[in-house]
This record gives structure tokens, C-alpha cells and sequence, in this order.
């Protein structure tokens, strides 16, 4: 089959990978370069990198509604188009022009997490489950007809960048799937039912900083949640603390001092009271340090009973 890839972080990267294990892929569309880092050079996507390592061709228009840019897609003559965590809106000049239209990949059981960040989500709410749909694009956001989906089971210690490691692994076999349902004419997709419908938007710059008052349940989902990135925070010593990992205790462990406060639990394990139960901290970043467990920190910075996290 013949592919028209449109992504762009390294999800898409390892999705591009493994179609291409599979099929003719003719070119693959991603975001523009930005310039980043203290001198401002040009870095590319993880998906552009990896085509490039491929060999295919590579597209970044800064519109797709650019005339001589759509007269290059057509110009592949493309069975279908493909599309991972592309960024953009794909107008309908764009998503109907193949004979098989276009399929999107989106790590949620839609019509549940339509929008951006659905894995971190649907940690930070406390979810059992998500998973992973391929659906045809329309012209609303994650709104398209369902051609395959899979259910994900989800337990309280796996981290966002746990379930993307899976949504990665899967990813390219459940497209497939779906390009082989499309081509053999027998695809029944699904629509949606808007009535169950849900939305969830980016992570703002606001929502890392840990509120202590929040119960120890909720301070844990949001720390896996927002693991690998952008990573919860919490203040100690008047200086950031990322909190990468956390656990909750199977017993109970005395607090005394409200939320926020630390316990060295038998010398050793660090727990920090929340305003419902405890949370023990089994990893985390001091500024300017290297990542390191509870035991180290209690030691490194010889911890009294005045210490807290704010």
C-alpha cells in the first residue's frame, strides 16, 4: 500500500518506522524546524529525523492549504494518508483526496479524551483504562468514524510514559490493521456517540506545581501522569523539586503536621503528608541535581522535622 505519512513527535516517529516495515511510504509531512536552546539553532521533529534515516521524502509547509503543497501531495498519487500527533488540523482538501481517505491514530478510547495530552489525562483522573483508536478524519477535532480500537488496562503505578511506550509498540500494527480493513472494502467504521464525548486540552504551565492540600490519591495520579514530562513540582528550601515518582503506602504511616510535611519512615523511606493520607516519594530532582531516590535525599540534606514541601 501506498502511504502519505503526516506526523511529528517521537510517537509518530516510531509509528513511521514500523509502516514502513510494511508499506511504500511515498513522503512524510511534519512540523516546521524551531529554533531552540541558548544560541536559537534549528531542530527538527523526531519524525522528520527518523524519515530521513528512512530515506523518504520529507514535507513542512507552513500551510496545508498552500496551493503548490497540495500540488506535491497529489503528485505521489498516495493510496491513503496516515497521520500521528501531526499538530495541525488537516483540511478537507487534504484528508478526502486519497481513494481510502485519511486514518488517525489517537491514544484514547474515543469518543472519551477527543484534544491534546489524552494518555496524561487519563492518568491525572484516576482512569482504569484508555486506549488506542484509528479513526477516519473529518473535519472535527478526534471526531471521525472508528475503523479499529483497542482497550488498554491501566493499574496506579504505570506513568504517561509507560502507556506511550505501549501506544508506540502497538501503534503501527493496529494502523495496518486498519489500511488492510480499508483496502479490502469490508470496513464497517463506527461513528461516534457524542453524547459521550469528552474533551481534554494541553498541559499549562500551572497544573506541575503540586497543591499539598489535594488528596495523596490525586497528588500521585498527577506525578504519573506527568511522567516523563513536563514532571510534577514541588518547593523545598524555597528552591523546585521535580517529584518524578511515587507510591502509595499499603499501611499507614503517621502524620502529624499537615499537608506537605516530611517523614523519614524508619530512617529510611521518605513520605510527604498530603490533606487526605500519606505519599511516599520514591524519586525526585533538586535543582541543579541529578535524579535520586528518597533514602539519598533524606541523607543529602539531613532532613528535621521543619522540613516540608510547599
Amino acid at each position: 500500500m501506498k502511504i502519505g505519512f503526516f506526523g511529528t513527535p517521537e510517537l509518530a516517529a516510531r509509528v513511521l518506522a514500523g509502516l514502513r516495515e510494511r508499506h511504500e511510504v511515498l513522503f512524510a509531512v511534519t512540523a516546521e524546524d524551531k529554533e531552540a536552546g541558548r544560541n536559537r539553532a534549528l531542530h527538527c521533529c523526531q519524525a522528520k529525523e527518523e524519515a530521513m534515516r528512512l530515506g523518504i521524502p520529507v514535507l513542512q509547509p507552513k500551510s496545508l492549504k498552500d496551493s503548490a503543497f497540495m500540488e506535491e501531495l497529489r503528485s505521489y498519487d498516495a493510496d491513503i494518508y496516515a497521520v500521528v500527533a501531526y499538530g495541525n488540523l488537516i483540511p478537507r482538501a487534504v484528508f478526502d483526496y486519497p481513494p481510502l481517505k485519511t486514518i488517525n491514530l489517537h491514544p484514547s478510547l474515543l469518543p472519551k479524551y477527543r484534544g491534546a495530552a489524552p494518555v496524561q489525562w487519563a492518568l491525572i483522573n484516576g482512569e482504569s483504562e484508555t486506549g488506542i483508536t484509528v479513526q477516519l478524519i473529518n473535519e472535527k477535532l478526534d471526531a471521525g468514524d472508528i475503523v479499529v480500537q483497542e482497550r488498554l488496562p491501566l493499574d496506579r503505578r504505570m506513568t504517561a510514559g509507560d502507556v506511550m511506550e505501549i501506544v508506540s509498540c502497538r501503534g503501527a500494527r493496529l494502523m495496518d490493521s486498519a489500511i488492510g480493513i480499508l483496502a479490502s472494502g469490508s470496513a464497517r467504521p463506527v461513528r461516534q456517540d457524542e453524547s459521550e464525548a469528552t474533551y481534554c486540552g494541553k498541559i499549562d504551565k500551572d497544573l506541575p506545581k503540586i497543591d499539598w492540600s489535594r488528596s495523596a490519591e490525586e497528588i500521585h495520579n498527577l506525578v504519573r501522569g506527568l511522567n516523563p514530562k513536563p514532571v510534577a513540582v514541588a518547593s523545598f528550601r524555597g528552591e523546585a523539586v521535580k517529584i518524578w515518582k511515587t507510591a502509595l503506602p499499603e499501611a499507614d504511616v503517621p502524620g502529624t503536621d499537615g499537608p506537605g510535611s516530611l517523614v523519614r519512615y524508619h530512617k529510611k523511606r521518605l513520605f510527604a503528608e498530603t490533606g487526605r493520607g500519606m505519599i511516599e516519594i520514591l524519586s525526585l530532582q533538586p535543582a541543579n541535581k541529578k535524579v535520586m531516590d528518597g533514602l539519598s535525599f533524606i541523607n543529602g540534606y539531613r532532613l528535621t522535622t521543619e522540613d516540608r514541601f510547599e
